[in-house]
């Protein structure tokens, strides 16, 4: 009954214009409790009364803005609206239909109402007796978040104040564009184009003075013929119901609709909306500087100049080659009015969640599982060809690991709470080819079906197929107590039930005449069980149905084609425990990587939202990201970024930053080099007395000139791909040339030359390990965890967290060299300490002498009783206020020719080695 009294609270507190406090929430719920004879003085009346304070009381998450006001005639207008009292009633029927239908909670859509109005408050002025201006925008929100449902209640609201033309973009895949459209007639439209019944919002609009959108597109996607398409379909004008189309990237498509568009019917200071989901995907230019835009780039903007009034949006997860786009030129699609970033929901299971960053650990659970990738390797080999086949590699049966994970989805898909009538999904990513990605489909297909037949005509455990799916159960969900309570022979008889729902289908542009001989059903039934597999098809704006198991095992190196490919990333209400991701420990350390970078840029963009700063300089500072220095791998999109200067190929920034090698070299010559340069190092310290100031709990020297750095970084090297201190990879695709330098060297440099003063600190870090021989000053080894990698002869440190330094290791060097009193113990994360007031304006070289351990013990090639291996790490101040100078400044200095040679090369020879992949999608 208490249920039923907080339910009925909810609704009332929901349906209250007025702001809920502890009073109001307190008084109604006595009122409902009265009315269903409950007891107010007792626990359950103090509980529902807390749950009630959690749901509307809690702080309301508040995203980031940063607009751009200044060149144009635009002001605000939304206010004036809303004190004129209009009401934007397909609004409150869309907050309606998410509460009641969509189970959103009371922060949830304040959260949302708040960034809808945040984001059309910045659009132009709809009103007709207003000057016409055009606007072009950013909405940036985490992966699987909920940035379509922010888009959909910004559709709402727009009609709602005055705007008529509304166009939705989506991605080139005619599947992706059908599973927005859809998500249009539920969230917009409210009806079903087909039977014309009423569906989502459509049932809390109906009978009611809210006028149904005209919808342009139809199941053909405007494939008529040009000469035909669009005869009989209405133009939107001022006084008629608005307008919808939703279109695919399609040259073709956008083409025949800008024809019709613009014509003489169409009034050109009409409010159009246009929404440009996937924004990063086709519409950035990849053309040269001097030619003319690439086909969807230029559609679009000639559909943003057809009306004087429109409002570009561009949506997506990963901002950097929307930033890319030239700023300075005024028709390409900059966002250069507003960048509006989406607050993260508290519910959201993000790659900070599961992973964690490079400061923090993810969390502890089973959810995150590794792959055996040596054992893996030899099944499919991480880097093959799009000819490689299982049967020649006499490997024609289902890798053991995959088997397991699908086991785990069936097992899973019957443990979720209520899951009997709800679909339920599992990707499975393995390869970018669609001949392998068919191949692995045939042998999940035949094992599903061996599992199935097993459990309809073999279920006891006599059959080793049936044995060994309870040892899945024992090993992965009882062991954790993440059974639900249900004993293993209830789950073998759900599972028996379960088996009518499973079914397997592959994604990608080969997918229909697999799916035809399989005879898998073209569309999915309302409790199916999925198994999907496929690439980069799979991987981008798909959304998967109660998404409960990954597999994923590929080989990225960017952070935004990683965080796009995370289609695990979500919400998971009430089996967030069941989940489970098997991926290898170097895509576990890409995706903390890849996180780092998005959150500084989100910490960075509230520190700039604070100081007034605009999107470009937002754009000028993701340029800058270190990630992105030469890591090319989709050169043309950063054109604009690096044809800036003839001599300069990329610069980044690192203030406020710490950097250090996590992927060390075991090469003997590497090692010896390391060694050399080192001892160096220490003779040039040793000459310089004055310079000491510490030596416990670790050896510090300060005031060391730059040019000593300069040249110890200038011979020490880390392993392959050492992000920072190994050689920096020129890259195109899969095509990767090294070059002579470091991202360390270059910003030692750069500092150097743009800052002649600048001095560093030197700190020799300390551990548990054996003393080191050989210098005059106490020195021992750290120990660290490792996998190896045999390929190019390293080790990657840390296993799962990928770190070198421990946690206290930067307070204690801040305790040592800083200039105001500190705390006796850390407290916090170790980011607080690498700020100016701690460090001062120097950077610090920290560098280790670490004794490589795999399994508990010390291996070769490291010799157990040498001085083990030397790793750095580098602390970069952030500078102060009042300082104009560029403290974490890097650049790139390169031949502008032979660099455009390599790449040549480079994408010549990757365009060879990989025609008939999954081309419309590979990045």
């Amino acid at each position: 009954m208490w249920a039923k009294a907080i339910q009925q609270t909810t609704n009332a507190l929901s349906a209250n214009d007025i702001l809920p406090n502890e009073k109001l929430i307190g008084n109604i719920l006595r009122v409902y409790a009265s009315v269903l004879g409950l007891d107010c003085d007792t626990d359950e009346y103090r509980e529902a009364v807390r749950r009630l304070r959690d749901m509307f009381l809690a702080k309301i998450p508040e995203g980031t803005t940063l607009t751009d006001n200044g060149e144009t005639n635009w002001r605000e207008w939304l206010p004036e609206m809303k004190q004129d009292g209009l009401v934007p009633q397909r609004w409150f029927a869309y907050q309606q239909y998410l509460q009641e239908k969509q189970n959103a909670d009371f922060i949830q859509l304040q959260s949302l109402d708040k960034s809808t109005d945040r984001v059309l408050g910045l659009l132009s002025d709809p009103r007709r007796d207003h000057a016409p201006i055009r606007r072009k925008g950013l909405i940036l929100g985490d992966v699987q978040s909920g940035k379509t449902r922010t888009y959909m209640a910004l559709m709402n609201k727009a009609v709602d104040y005055g705007y008529k033309m509304i166009v939705v973009l989506t991605s080139s895949d005619e599947g992706l564009r059908r599973q927005t459209q859809e998500r249009i007639d539920s969230d917009f439209l409210g009806i079903k184009r087909v039977t014309r019944e009423s569906t989502g919002i459509g049932k809390y609009t109906k009978g009611k003075s809210i006028p149904t959108p005209v919808s342009l597109t139809n199941e053909d996607d405007f494939t008529t013929p040009s000469s035909k398409a669009f005869q009989g379909l209405p133009r939107p004008t001022w006084n008629d119901r608005p307008v919808i189309t939703v279109m695919k990237k399609n040259g073709i498509v956008l083409g025949k609709f800008n024809k019709w568009l613009d014509s003489p019917e169409f009034p050109k200071d009409l409010p159009m909306l246009i929404i440009d989901d996937e924004s990063d995907y086709a519409s950035v230019n990849s053309a040269k500087e001097d030619e003319s835009p690439t086909a969807i780039n230029g559609l679009l903007r000639t559909l943003c100049n057809i009306s004087e009034r429109s409002s570009y949006v561009a949506v997506t997860a990963t901002p950097f080659a929307n930033v890319f786009i030239d700023d300075e030129v005024k028709e390409d699609l900059f966002p250069r009015d507003f960048i509006h970033i989406l607050p993260t929901p508290p519910a959201y299971i993000g790659a900070k969640k599961l992973f964690g960053d490079l400061d923090t650990e993810g969390q502890k659970s089973p959810c995150v599982q590794l792959l055996d990738e040596d054992e893996l390797s030899s099944w499919l080999p991480l880097s093959h060809k799009k000819e490689y086949r299982f049967d020649n590699n006499g490997q024609c049966e289902l890798n053991p690991q995959v088997a397991h994970a699908i086991d785990c989805f069936l097992i899973a898909c019957v443990l979720r709470p209520g899951a009997e009538d709800k679909r339920q999904s599992m990707p499975i990513h393995l390869s970018r080819f669609t001949a392998v990605q068919e191949q692995i489909a045939d042998m999940i297909n035949k094992y599903v079906g061996d599992i199935v037949s097993a459990l309809k005509f073999h279920p006891s455990e006599t059959d080793q197929r049936i044995y060994k799916m309870h040892r899945v159960y024992d090993e992965e969900y009882s062991a954790y107590g993440q059974t639900n309570g249900m004993s293993w022979q209830r789950v073998l008889h759900r599972m028996r039930l379960m088996t009518e729902r499973l079914q397997v289908r592959l994604v990608n542009s080969t997918a229909s005449k697999w799916s035809e001989i399989n005879q898998v059903p073209i569309n999915l039934a309302k409790n199916e069980c999925t198994l999907y597999v496929g690439g980069n098809r799979l991987s981008r704006g798909m959304t998967l149905d109660g998404l409960i198991c990954s597999v994923f095992y590929r080989n990225v190196t960017s952070a935004d084609t990683l965080l796009q490919m995370g289609r695990w990333f979500g919400y998971r209400p009430g089996y967030a425990d069941l989940q489970r991701v098997w991926l290898t420990d170097q895509s576990i350390a890409d995706f903390r990587y890849a996180c780092s970078i998005t959150e500084n840029l989100k910490t960075q963009a509230k520190k700039m939202e604070r100081q007034g700063q605009t999107p470009k300089q937002f754009g000028l500072a993701i340029m800058k990201n270190p990630e992105k220095g030469v890591r090319i791998t989709s050169a043309t999109k950063m054109r604009s970024a690096e044809e800036g200067s003839s001599d300069v190929l990329a610069n980044f920034d690192l203030e406020g930053t710490r950097i250090e090698a996590v992927r060390i070299s075991a090469a003997p010559d590497r090692l010896k080099d390391n060694d050399s340069a080192l001892n160096k190092l220490i003779t040039e310290c040793n000459s310089m007395p004055s310079a000491f100031i510490a030596d416990s709990p670790m050896r510090v020297y300060r005031h060391i000139p730059a040019g000593i750095i300069t040249e110890f970084l200038s011979h020490y090297r880390a392993g392959y791909d050492d992000t920072y201190f190994g050689r920096t990879l020129l890259q195109y695709r899969n095509q990767i040339k090294e070059l002579n330098t470091t991202k360390a060297l270059e910003f030692a440099k750069t500092q150097q030359t743009e800052n002649p003063d600048i001095d560093w600190n030197i700190a020799f870090i300390s551990g548990k390990g054996e003393p080191i021989d050989g210098v005059r000053f106490h020195w021992t080894q750290v120990e660290r965890k490792s996998t190896y990698d045999r390929e190019h002869d390293l080790f990657r440190i840390s296993g799962k967290s990928m770190r070198l330094a421990g946690t206290q290791d930067v307070f204690n060097v801040a305790r040592a060299i800083s200039p105001v009193p500190m705390p006796k113990k850390m407290t916090g994360s170790e980011t607080d300490y690498y700020l100016t007031k701690y460090f001062g304006i120097s950077p610090t070289l920290m560098l280790y002498r670490v004794q490589i351990k795999q399994n508990g013990k010390k291996i070769y090639p490291v010799p157990d009783s040498g001085n083990g291996v030397l790793a750095a790490k580098l602390v970069i101040p952030t500078a102060e206020i009042t300082d104009d100078r560029h403290r974490g400044n890097a650049t790139y200095y390169y031949n502008k020719v032979a660099t455009r040679q390599q790449y040549r090369a480079m994408r010549e020879q990757y365009d060879a080695n990989n025609e008939g992949g999954d081309e419309d999608w590979a990045y």
